[in-house]
């Protein structure tokens, strides 16, 4: 872990960035705490490439992927937003290194871990497979070693077993070296591909070399296609299984489901890494407590100076009464076991609110206040009851309501006029009581009520329209010897107004869901 640099964002989405992780070429990889408390790792992709349509195209398939394995020997995708500015995937967190770094660091695995590996590994295929996926892209870096065994990450180029063809003609998607003959050429892809991935992948454990060697990608798509895989210093049995796997016909290798019953007697169950990957596991895991210490630290030193400046922040950010100065500094809490979950779970929910919080205040400003509609409800009313003189005028002078055009026809038929204000003002009195039960109710409540919002606005200016237009039509039909109706000195007026304002608490709103 290395800290953050002043180029570094400090938060993503609704996650706070601790330390950086590590860098590709795709973008680079953070610690991450969530809102709950969480750590994660969160991979954030670099500006450069961001704009690019296909790359995000990409991207946003690896989520999908990702997100539809559920299976034992895969990393869980936590969060991700494909459509960000800088578009970020969030992981569990493993405090374990890749494949590719414990091989170089500290040499070959034993030939216990790699029956072990290719058990995990296997199965870990066998999930992807079983979802109707192709890994791909399967490689050491890919890999990474846990205690209880290895995992299987970046879905990156993963695509649905029944899809021929990835980019186009002639370009190749993939690790030269790892990749199989056919993808290789540009042929279409099956489970197989996965499998021949998976034979480089365990001669590389059991080696540390690749089992086509070096040099340019042109020379190794060539010997890839072409030339036999060097496996000495393989174990005979576990040499035959991998080249087994690296034969160069899809058809010729065994299944990741026939793999993982081949060595299920073989793997065992207990510890099965070398004690020097075992101990740079502890040592991640050991700066990853410190780092959390530090940080409940400094948060509780802050509370302190809070509590000695007369006032706290409640999670809404509204001051409150501060706890007696001689309560015992956070600190103290802290240095006990039993309290430290309770208490980092406090710390981290007061240090940022969480997404559904955030929805709902995005969703409940500007127009996601219903009683804004009062602008349109209160010259409704004045039109109503203008309507009402105005008939009892049409029935006093049936000579001038005698008209046959179809507008004044349907002018005079104004049963709907009385249901429709009744309803308005229903859907804004149960909206506005709903608003408040948001941060309960399941989320699908949450996105039908938004929704509701919608369509009573547009119903609310539909029906205010209808109104205006009704009285206007009956109005001048029926005119008064002394001028304009009065009402129409109330109404338009306050019509005016709330069409004005209106647009602009639409745009605020949409501008606040953006952003959130």
């Amino acid at each position: 872990m290395q800290p953050l640099t002043a180029t570094d964002p400090r938060r993503v989405g609704a996650y706070r960035l601790l330390y950086r992780l590590g860098e590709g070429g795709m973008g680079r990889v953070y610690l991450g705490r969530s809102p709950g408390g969480r750590t994660v790792a969160l991979k954030v992709v670099h500006e450069t490439i961001a704009g690019d349509p296909g790359f995000r195209r990409r991207f946003a398939r690896e989520v999908r992927a990702a997100q539809s394995l559920r299976g034992a020997g895969t990393v869980p995708v936590l969060d991700a937003d494909p459509e960000a500015e800088v578009p970020w995937l969030a992981t569990a967190y493993v405090p374990g290194p890749a494949l590719s770094d414990a091989v170089i660091g500290h040499g070959p695995l034993p030939q216990e871990a790699l029956w072990r590996l290719l058990s995990g590994l296997a199965k870990a295929l066998a999930g992807v497979h079983g979802a109707g996926l192709v890994h791909r892209d399967v490689k050491p870096s890919n890999v990474l070693l846990s205690q209880s065994g290895p995992l299987l990450i970046d879905f990156g180029i993963a695509r649905s077993a029944d899809e021929t063809a990835l980019t186009g003609t002639g370009l190749v998607v993939g690790s030269p070296g790892y990749m199989s003959p056919e993808q290789a050429e540009g042929r279409p892809l099956g489970p197989a591909a996965d499998v021949f991935s998976l034979g480089a992948v365990l001669a590389f454990a059991a080696t540390g070399r690749g089992p086509f060697g070096g040099g340019s990608v042109a020379e190794l798509l060539y010997r890839l296609v072409h030339h036999e895989p060097d496996l000495r210093g393989v174990e005979s049995r576990f040499g035959e299984l991998a080249r087994h796997c690296l034969a160069k016909r899809p058809e010729d290798r065994p299944t990741v489901t026939e793999i993982a019953a081949a060595t299920e007697e073989l793997a065992g169950t207990g510890p099965w890494l070398p004690a020097p990957v075992v101990v740079g596991i502890a040592q991640k895991a050991e700066e990853l407590l410190n780092a959390e210490a530090e940080e409940l630290e400094g948060k509780a030193e802050h509370l302190v100076r809070q509590q000695a400046s007369g006032a706290v922040s409640g999670p809404d950010g509204v001051a409150t009464t501060a706890l007696p100065l001689h309560t015992p500094p956070p600190t103290a809490v802290l240095a006990g076991r039993s309290a430290s979950g309770p208490t980092r779970a406090r710390a981290a929910s007061s240090a940022a609110p969480s997404r559904r919080k955030v929805a709902v205040r995005a969703l409940t400003t500007g127009l996601g206040k219903p009683l804004y509609g009062l602008f349109f409800l209160i010259p409704v009313v004045a039109l109503l009851i203008g309507g009402f003189d105005l008939l009892d005028r049409a029935a006093q002078y049936p000579s001038e309501s005698e008209q046959q055009s179809g507008a004044h026809q349907w002018a005079m038929n104004d049963w709907w006029r009385f249901p429709v204000t009744l309803l308005l003002f229903g859907a804004m009195a149960w909206l506005h009581v709903y608003r408040k039960r948001l941060m309960t109710v399941p989320p699908v409540m949450v996105r039908l009520w938004s929704a509701g919002v919608g369509l009573y606005w547009i119903a609310l200016m539909a029906g205010t329209a209808l109104h205006l237009a009704w009285f206007m039509i009956v109005h001048e039909d029926m005119p008064y010897e002394a001028g304009e109706h009065p009402l129409l000195w109330v109404a338009m007026p306050v019509i005016i107004i709330g069409t004005g304002v209106s647009p602009i608490l639409l745009i605020a709103s949409v501008l606040r869901i953006v952003r959130a």
